[in-house]
């Protein structure tokens, strides 16, 4: 008899204990079935380091090696998140370059952020074209090329990108021929307004001693003979010697010049105020002014002219 009871308290023990184990079993697979689910919606809503975590649970609870591979994926996903939050920040940077990197990185696993790192791409792109642009209406051509060259080497295959680098080296060449030919007229200009300059300094000299002659010869006449005309006449010839042989400043705007020391004669151009006028030769007009004849340096398009210009335009203090 009580042997039978321990056999019975024995097999009580045991149903007890697999009952436990099998009920243990259960909760466990249903908690796991759980939390795979959550894992997976959150793989579905982009949480990727949420699903991390719940595989790394269900791996410690069923050492189940798929849940290994899962949390791998995960993983991956996660860093592809995090290379597109790295790509807006640099987009918002203006750090062309290293956003294209980021968004190159996101896997087209990522159903969540692949599309958008795509998009995120091409306004990337567009960026680099409109930053290029902006450096080369500025005529700073070497920096968008650089950056041209750059966002290239990230982005092999962007046709647009390779097609404006093709564009700015172009307009880079055209500037840079433009300059050489500007620097060639600007020698050359300089070279004939120095050859002009010393002529008109000879001249200056001629001028002047001849003004000085006239002065001389001019018969003074009587008291009663003077006149406002002759007073003035002598007035203008001192002004003529005055003015040979320097340089004065034109303070009216859009003076002519002429072929003659008339200003009926044939206008040769208008120049703007602060033109440098360098006169070799000064007649005086029967009016209130003295024509000059001189080298005229443009002050906007630094053009050299000989030409007539009345001393009305110019600025006289001595």
């Amino acid at each position: 008899m009580k042997q039978k009871n321990i056999i019975a308290v024995v097999l009580v023990t045991l149903v007890i204990f697999v009952g436990a184990f099998v009920g243990l079993n259960i909760f466990n697979s249903s908690k796991a079935e759980k939390l795979d689910k959550l894992a997976h919606q959150c793989i579905v809503d982009g949480n990727y380091q949420k699903a991390v975590d719940y595989y790394s649970e269900l791996y410690d609870r069923t050492n189940d090696g798929s849940y290994i591979d899962k949390k791998r994926e995960a993983v991956e996903l996660l860093s592809s998140k995090n290379n597109y939050d790295y790509g807006v920040n640099y987009l918002k940077e203006m750090k062309y370059v290293d956003a294209a990197k980021s968004f190159l990185k996101v896997s087209n696993k990522d159903s969540v952020n692949y599309q958008k790192a795509q998009q995120r791409l091409q306004e990337s792109t567009q960026a680099v074209i409109i930053a290029s642009d902006s450096f080369a209406e500025d005529d700073n051509f070497d920096a968008s090329l650089n950056m041209l060259n750059s966002y290239a080497r990230v982005m092999p295959h962007e046709t647009i990108v390779i097609d404006k680098i093709k564009e700015v080296e172009k307009a880079k060449n055209q500037y840079n021929e433009k300059k050489q030919e500007e620097e060639k007229q600007r020698a050359l200009s300089e070279k004939k307004e120095k050859e002009a300059r010393e002529k008109a300094e000879k001249l200056a000299n001629e001028s002047a001693e001849e003004l000085k002659k006239e002065k001389e010869s001019t018969k003074k006449p009587d008291k009663k003979d003077e006149s406002y005309e002759t007073d003035d006449n002598k007035r203008l010839i001192d002004l003529c010697i005055r003015l040979v042989g320097k340089t004065y400043l034109v303070t009216t705007d859009n003076a002519k010049i002429y072929e003659e020391p008339s200003n009926k004669s044939e206008v040769i151009s208008s120049i703007p105020m602060g033109s440098e006028v360098y006169i070799y030769e000064a007649k005086p007009d029967s009016g209130q002014r003295v024509w000059c004849h001189a080298i005229i340096k443009s002050a906007d398009s630094l053009k050299s002219y000989d030409a007539w210009i009345s001393s009305n335009n110019l600025e006289i203090n001595d």
